[in-house]
């Protein structure tokens, strides 16, 4: 199977896109509940429909008593103006370019060669620009209505939101592109990118059997996780001793690449969000329990957690309904 990275380039355009706003004034700051918001007015001349029908004030009810510091930044958001801001800049114009030329195939460790010099030299200065130059600047000329989103922003992460974003796209490119010097399974000697070994290391699936012990991916306590992406025995969150079949049927283990996967994850570990307790259906669940040695939270009960109907998700996708 080929995978191409220039599939992902809409993928980019929208997470940029949903990251900045426009400016208001402090004094008039709204929320999404207001139908004369500069969101609601934006998208109603952007899309040349008419949102009268729409009960602003009921459907992001939810949204607004839960997150209201979001409520009021997200109310501020110019989407036209936005699209059309960074659809002009030349940062980003390079950025899709080089990711619509690109033609690598992901599925080979070539691929993920050109794909990290494609990272390196275009993809993380167009992240680093239009985080500094576009975003925080739309974001800083508000008049104050993003302050509290920004505010709770760093509470949550530790860090500003371009700081925060910058880290983030770092630490990313730092998993896919550490390269790799190793002994492979037919011993010859290797040089690859993790992005590869990591994407090769899950090929070793050739039965349902071994689909179905991936499975146990959802319940791997912390302190097991060397042992289970070695392809070794290990005991799940639910007391059972399991293989999951890395290293099996010639395909070699993602080996010292498991190394900026844990530096991305103590990253994590340090967010304030991960302090919190979600309520899954009646059931605490602790986040912190994520990073805990010898603990984890078991498939089922994020599942809980997802099909609550006062998580976040779920109050999005009602207002999305109502909307929609």
């Amino acid at each position: 199977m080929r995978l191409y990275a220039s599939r992902f380039h809409a993928l980019l355009v929208l997470i940029v896109a949903t990251s900045a706003h426009q400016s208001a004034e402090a004094s008039s700051c709204t929320t999404l509940r207001d139908s004369t918001s500069t969101f609601a007015k934006s998208l109603a001349s952007w899309t040349e429909t008419d949102l009268s029908p729409i009960d602003f004030s009921t459907v992001f009810k939810e949204i607004d008593t839960a997150l209201p510091w979001l409520s009021k930044c997200a109310a501020a958001i110019d989407p036209k103006a936005i699209y059309t801001s960074l659809a002009s800049s030349s940062s980003v114009k390079s950025c899709l370019s080089a990711l619509e030329k690109y033609d690598g195939d992901l599925s080979t460790a070539d691929g993920w060669s050109s794909m990290c010099t494609m990272a390196e030299d275009t993809i993380m200065p167009c992240v680093k620009s239009v985080m500094t130059d576009t975003i925080m600047d739309a974001l800083d000329s508000t008049g104050g209505c993003c302050d509290d989103f920004l505010d709770e922003v760093k509470t949550l992460f530790g860090d500003s939101l371009d700081e925060f974003v910058i880290k983030l796209a770092e630490l990313g490119a730092n998993i896919a592109c550490s390269e790799r010097t190793f002994t492979n399974l037919k011993s010859v000697s290797t040089k690859e990118m993790c992005g590869y070994s990591i994407y090769n290391s899950f090929t070793f699936i050739e039965s349902d059997e071994e689909v179905s012990s991936l499975l146990n991916l959802a319940e791997i306590p912390n302190d097991q996780m060397c042992n289970a992406f070695a392809g070794k025995a290990f005991t799940n969150t639910n007391g059972k001793s399991v293989t999951i079949g890395f290293g099996t049927n010639g395909v070699d283990t993602m080996g010292i690449c498991l190394d900026p996967i844990d530096t991305f994850t103590q990253y994590m570990k340090s967010w304030e969000i991960f302090s919190e307790t979600l309520n899954a259906n009646g059931i605490s669940v602790s986040l912190s329990d994520l990073f805990t040695s010898g603990k984890s939270i078991t498939g089922d009960v994020f599942f809980s957690y997802a099909t609550t109907s006062t998580n976040l998700p779920v109050m999005g996708i009602r207002a999305t309904d109502k909307v929609i």
